[in-house]
């Protein structure tokens, strides 16, 4: 039955827009790993990692009090399609990027007092996965 109906929907979009394309995309820069090696948690500070690092790509709440900084990367190419329905009747359209979801990257946690405590790679799927977001507090 998914199939037939996969089928009608294509069939359905045939006078439609199909278009193909050849991406290439870069994002960040890769922090290097003896630049994350030489990171002393306890005793450097937010402004001596920034020095090393650079801005990070993203900020967020730790503990409530402290920061947690993300940076990551990413040089892909890949080929994609994209279908789109020749009706306004029928708005429909499809997209699909043939490459990689999962971005590599390294993120940095600081306390209150704005000294490293420690710092990870990973994907950022992984890195975020603990991240609990803020909540309103009442008063």
């Amino acid at each position: 039955m998914s199939r037939a109906c996969l089928a009608t929907a294509m069939v359905g979009l045939l006078p439609g827009c199909f278009s193909l394309d050849y991406n290439r995309m870069n994002v960040g820069e890769p922090v290097a790993d003896a630049t994350l090696q030489a990171l002393r948690p306890g005793r450097d500070s937010l402004a001596d990692c920034l020095r090393a690092l650079g801005a990070p790509e993203f900020v967020y709440e730790h503990r409530t009090s402290g920061i947690a900084l993300l940076w990551f990367w990413k040089e892909t190419a890949g080929w994609g399609f994209e279908l789109s329905s020749p009706s306004d009747d029928v708005p429909a359209s499809l997209s699909l990027e043939l490459e990689g979801a999962e971005l590599p990257g390294c993120m940095l946690w600081f306390g209150p007092d704005l000294l490293l405590e420690r710092w990870r790679l990973g994907t950022i799927g992984d890195l975020l996965r603990d991240r609990v977001r803020p909540t309103l507090v009442d008063g």
